[in-house]
């Protein structure tokens, strides 16, 4: 049991009875051997996060790792053929979401930089709720769906956007259905640092150097770093040294992990400070002993800007994105920089591209380039603060200490990746495919392997590749540096190099975790290997399948003048829906339909219905009842711009219904919602969120008429 919060006890997994698990400590050249003993009642799996090791100790259940299944053992052995700082978590489910995941620390056989002491700082995010009714909530297509932006203080209604100036921005992305923008998807109820949101680090010694090892544990936050005692000197990143950076800020992804160089302050105490992305809030470390110096705030994002949004999401790779404009005016996109951009059209795909301006015209920029064009100097121009003497990390930053550049004798095999994904319906892929969707990506050993990613949709992913170090390609040329996890931002096209010397299957996915589960994921393939004969009983279906879950959710209305229940059984591409409204006299209609979404928006369905109406009869002056009854119902659903349903069905007399529906957001906690179609019914509601559960509900509907009363969600 925990309680992180502060307020509410639930339970959690942990290794060794802790959250997060021990750190696992090793020299270069070690051989590790970790037993891992399963005393839960639900099998489990440990992946080490960045480590180059066997591919069946890579930990990735029914891929390459047996999951150890409850009440038994599993020993990963495995030499130790780096240093670094890295990490490890449960690839089960959503296990890792709560509590399983701890740090590794592995020290160099020879010391490149001189230091007092080694300091492990993990961040994490903690949610009250089981993750399994997190990843629910995301899916859900109703106002329980937008509380996690309520609870930020992000909500995406009407009077913010008036506020906001915003609407005219609001309507050109909601014709192209385009939900409303956010940083990160989950509200959390905390940020954890090595299990608390505050840290004391008073302990150390004024003038002693420090090599913090920061690793992001979480299951799907990025965190702006940033220290009130000045600029941290950046010496490594994913386990690998790179030339020493001095920065202000940096925005870490999730799973990556960087080691900076701090000095113990002579007089006072320093906040170093995580804050989420989206600036819910922050768990600090605090270094020194005296007075206490905050470091700044991060400004809060204004989420209902989606144009400078999207930039805003990009420190990472700032001039490097290669924006996909296709789609998008530029009427909205003054805030950028136009000075450091040339626009280009793409031949192939008739797509305006913004690219970088040549090296040498951009100004602070001093690149020596060698005669292959690869810039193997970088002066402090890369690093060149703002006026005020800031400066913010961006990839470009990054420089390895010799080259990385493979043999250009190598044949190189070139995968485009497209990073795609419905956040309406919450379904995640490449190139438009799930992974239970698509083929392996298949590769030859030998080769040099080249990902050209392209990130389509709205959000930062951090990809992962298990079991090999990939060159990030950027200005640095011969000197790109080397990494494990890469933060792809909104709109934008990265690529990445890697040598293919190793065989059988290894993953390659988002690393936040309720996009991998929802189909941003892939295996690669060594072309002729075959499959560890110790998971014969382990099939891979089992893996490729997580991403098909059913969820299951609705709502019941008691109003004075009618009920209503709404449910529905979905996964990624199939729905049971069933609808049921009647009043107390007698009069109520259902209808009950199973539809299959072809692409994202497109599903047929058949169905059933049943109706009783009431109506007066002219000839005996009473009110009498009509029963119907119609099995089979075919028809068409589709979502048009602004979201709103459209419903095409024909049942089994050829009797055709055409049918809209839609909801506005009005106020942060009150929705509008209408229903109309060719029969001249049609139903007019107001919702106000009083809790998560339980809102008000009222309205007016062509059959029913006035009134009002209790809506719940479950």
């Amino acid at each position: 049991m925990a309680n992180f919060s502060g307020n509410k006890i639930r339970h959690a997994m942990a290794i060794n009875g802790q959250i997060p698990a021990p750190t696992l400590y090793f020299t270069e050249g070690d051989t590790a051997v970790i037993r891992v003993h399963n005393l839960m009642h639900h099998e489990t799996s440990l992946h080490w996060h960045g480590l180059l090791l066997p591919n069946k100790e890579d930990g990735v259940p029914y891929l390459t790792t047996a999951p150890v299944r409850p009440g038994a053992t599993y020993t990963f052995t495995f030499p130790l053929k780096q240093s670094g700082t890295y990490w490890y978590h449960s690839h089960t489910m959503l296990q890792e979401q709560i509590g399983i995941y701890g740090p590794i620390v592995i020290q160099p056989r020879k010391k490149i930089f001189a230091t007092d002491k080694d300091i492990v700082l993990l961040f994490s995010d903690w949610t009250n709720e089981k993750p399994g009714s997190v990843l629910k909530t995301l899916r859900r297509n109703d106002p329980d769906n937008e509380w996690y932006a309520i609870k930020k203080g992000y909500p995406q209604s009407l009077d913010k956007l008036l506020q906001h100036r915003s609407w005219g921005e609001r309507v050109k992305w909601g014709f192209k259905r385009m939900p409303p923008m956010d940083m990160s998807d989950v509200y959390y109820d905390k940020f954890l640092l090595a299990g608390s949101p505050r840290l004391d680090l008073s302990k150390y010694k004024p003038g002693e150097k420090l090599r913090l090892r920061v690793i992001n544990g979480s299951a799907s936050s990025y965190f702006y770093l940033q220290y009130a005692g000045g600029k941290m000197e950046l010496i490594a990143s994913d386990g690998v040294d790179v030339q020493p950076v001095k920065i202000d800020r940096i925005l870490i992804g999730v799973a990556e992990t960087y080691d900076f160089l701090i000095t113990v302050p002579s007089a006072g105490t320093y906040e170093l400070r995580a804050t989420s992305q989206d600036v819910a809030s922050h768990a600090s470390a605090f270094i020194g002993k005296g007075d206490t110096t905050y470091a700044p705030d991060v400004p809060r994002p204004n989420v209902w800007k989606m144009d400078a949004m999207m930039t805003d999401m990009s420190v990472n790779f700032p001039g490097k994105m290669s924006h996909n404009m296709k789609g998008m005016e530029m009427d909205n996109m003054d805030h950028m920089d136009r000075g450091n951009m040339d626009m280009k059209m793409d031949k192939d795909s008739g797509e305006m591209k913004m690219e970088d301006m040549p090296a040498d015209t951009m100004p602070g920029m001093d690149m020596k380039q060698d005669t292959g064009h690869n810039m193997e100097h970088m002066d402090h121009a890369m690093q060149e603060p703002d006026k005020s003497g800031f400066v913010l990390f961006n990839y470009d930053m990054l420089k390895a200490r010799s080259k990385t550049a493979f043999d250009k004798d190598k044949p190189v095999r070139k995968v485009d990746l497209k990073l795609t994904g419905n956040m309406y319906r919450y379904v995640w892929s490449i190139n438009n495919k799930m992974l239970s969707e698509a083929d392996k990506i298949l590769v030859r050993r030998g080769e040099v392997v080249q990902f050209v990613i392209e990130n389509t949709t709205m959000m930062n992913h951090p990809m992962h590749l298990h079991g090999h170090f990939f060159r990030v390609l950027n200005k640095n040329g011969d000197y790109s540096p080397l990494k494990h996890t890469l933060d792809v931002p909104p709109m934008s096209t990265v690529t990445i190099e890697f040598a293919a010397d190793e065989d059988k299957d290894w993953f390659f996915h988002c690393h936040i975790l309720y996009h991998m589960m929802s189909g941003m994921s892939r295996i690669v393939h060594y072309e002729g290997s075959k499959r560890d004969t110790a998971l014969a009983s382990f099939p891979l279906k089992k893996l490729i399948d997580e991403e098909k879950m059913w969820f299951f959710y609705g709502s019941i209305a008691a109003k004075s003048h009618m009920s209503e229940l709404q449910a529905n059984y979905i996964n990624a591409r199939n729905a049971f829906r069933a609808e049921v409204n009647a009043n107390y006299d007698g009069q109520y209609e259902a209808n009950v339909s199973y539809e299959r979404y072809i692409g994202d928006w497109f599903r047929p369905y058949i169905g059933f219905s049943t109706l009783r109406q009431q109506y007066y009869n002219l000839f005996t002056g009473k009110q009498t009842f009509e029963q119907d009854f119609d099995l089979p119902v075919l028809g068409v659903r589709y979502t048009l711009p602004f979201f709103i349903d459209a419903d095409l069905r024909v049942n089994a007399k050829g009797r055709v219904r055409f049918e809209l529906d839609g909801e506005q957001w009005l106020l942060p906690r009150m929705f509008f919602n209408w229903r109309v179609n060719t029969d001249k019914e049609y139903h007019l509601d107001l919702e106000y969120m009083l809790a998560r559960k339980i809102s008000l509900s009222g309205g007016y509907d062509s059959r029913y008429k006035w009134g009002g009363g209790l809506l719940v969600r479950f």
